[in-house]
């Protein structure tokens, strides 16, 4: 009886085992894509209002090229800066996007957006803040 109670309980343990690693890398995949959207904005928000500017930013390793891809957004995926992280070698698939945008005189919205692939579906963080002309 011992016996079988102790290989009922092995096997519960073995068969949850795969779901419960997914779960981990699903979760550590978050966090690091949640951790360099937090970082970016940081440093973005660091380098002040005035140099809230593609060249600016492309100038402190902030983005990948004053070359927007699309509209006013720009890519931050594969920034080589010591202390940032890049978001192609820390998550599958990943890319990073920097959106700058003029909401009024002496300020500007800045979006942060961090995507990978998990298990072939795209996932997204995504960070906003403003930056004032103070």
């Amino acid at each position: 009886m011992g016996i079988m109670i102790v290989a009922l309980c092995a096997t519960a343990l073995v068969t949850t085992m795969p779901v419960a690693t997914m779960s981990r890398v699903r979760a550590k995949s978050q966090n690091q894509a949640l951790s360099l959207a937090q970082k970016e904005m940081e440093a973005i928000r660091s380098v002040g209002y005035a140099n809230v500017t593609p060249a600016q930013l492309y100038a402190n390793g902030l983005i990948d090229s004053t070359t927007p891809i699309s509209g006013n957004t720009y890519s931050f995926t594969n920034v080589d800066n010591a202390i940032l992280d890049n978001p192609s070698a820390a998550l599958p698939s990943g890319v990073g996007r920097v959106t700058i945008e003029e909401v009024a005189i002496d300020l500007k919205r800045v979006t942060i957006e961090v995507q990978w692939v998990d298990k072939g579906r795209t996932r997204t963080v995504s960070l906003g803040t403003l930056v004032a002309n103070l």
